[in-house]
């Protein structure tokens, strides 16, 4: 399942095992030099470990794919967008599954 914000695409998918749930970012050099997107990607990991495991079920798999304009963004303009799309990626698994 896919859920697109403005500055990040989010693919969520079960993976049929009872595991934690787990996280892959995708960070281009479009969206900046390595400190850049160095910084995108440990913004999104400390989003996940604090706020977005909680909320997808065990066995989850989340995939994060930086868009154009990321680097931009503050910390908590991440955990909003990613929030949003991890809530609507939530009731999507719940209503396949």
């Amino acid at each position: 399942m896919r859920y697109q914000t403005v500055h990040f695409v989010v693919y969520a998918m079960d993976s049929g095992e009872v595991k934690p749930v787990r996280l892959g970012t995708t960070v281009s050099r479009r969206i900046g030099g390595a400190v850049v997107r160095n910084r995108v990607k440990r913004r999104v990991r400390e989003c996940f470990r604090k706020d977005l495991r909680t909320l997808l079920p065990a066995g989850t798999d989340l995939v994060v794919i930086a868009r154009a304009g990321t680097g931009e963004l503050t910390s908590p303009a991440i955990v909003r967008e990613l929030t949003t799309a991890t809530l609507n990626l939530r009731e999507r698994i719940k209503v396949s599954g």
